[in-house]
């Protein structure tokens, strides 16, 4: 894989996000808290956003955009907030020269929106959901369910996709780097034997 952007890139957008939306005079016990004056985006408690994070992650509109607590937005997600397309209405010759579509983006609480997804104008995404991977969301998706897809469709409830995984599950979210690795390295060649 060719990186066309430095290392450094990433870091600078990483610092200038953080500028925006954390609140970086807390103490080192706290972890910061999002600032959710900053640009009108609003985000709950415990919202986490996985680097690399990009520069347009909330479009052009972030105040249509909020987002419950405990949620975890993975990297290269973008919330759409806008439909630019009406600019070739606009240019039609009865066309309205004001012609636009915006619209909110409201995710949940506890949920978790897979990489490379994107999320379009009007769309409500339930508590408790988990979107897939390079998923596209044009439509509300319930509380409660795993849904993926171009367009966005509901896979199977949470109490299914629980009950499918119990056997995959591994506890060993709070380990450090190294034991974790250690860990995974024993587990997976166990497994692979």
């Amino acid at each position: 894989m060719i990186n066309f952007f430095p290392r450094r890139y990433y870091r600078s957008i990483k610092k200038r996000l953080k500028c925006l939306f954390c609140d970086t005079t807390n103490d080192s016990n706290h972890p910061a808290r999002p600032n959710i004056n900053i640009m009108g985006a609003k985000l709950g408690e415990n919202v986490s956003i996985t680097e690399p994070v990009s520069p347009v992650i909330f479009s052009s509109e972030p105040y249509l955009v909020s987002i419950g607590d405990n949620t975890t937005i993975s990297f290269d997600v973008v919330f759409v907030t806008h439909d630019a397309s009406t600019r070739v209405i606009r240019h039609l010759p009865d066309g309205n020269p004001e012609t636009v579509i915006y619209g909110p983006i409201e995710v949940g609480s506890n949920c978790f929106i897979g990489c490379r997804t994107t999320i379009l104008p009007n769309v409500k995404i339930g508590d408790n959901t988990i979107i897939g991977a390079c998923s596209l969301v044009n439509r509300d998706i319930p509380a409660n369910v795993v849904a993926a897809g171009n367009p966005c469709k509901v896979i199977c409830t949470l109490a299914e996709y629980r009950k499918k995984h119990e056997k995959d599950f591994l506890f060993m979210v709070s380990l450090p780097y190294e034991e974790k690795k250690q860990y995974l390295m024993n587990h997976f060649s166990r497994t692979n034997s």
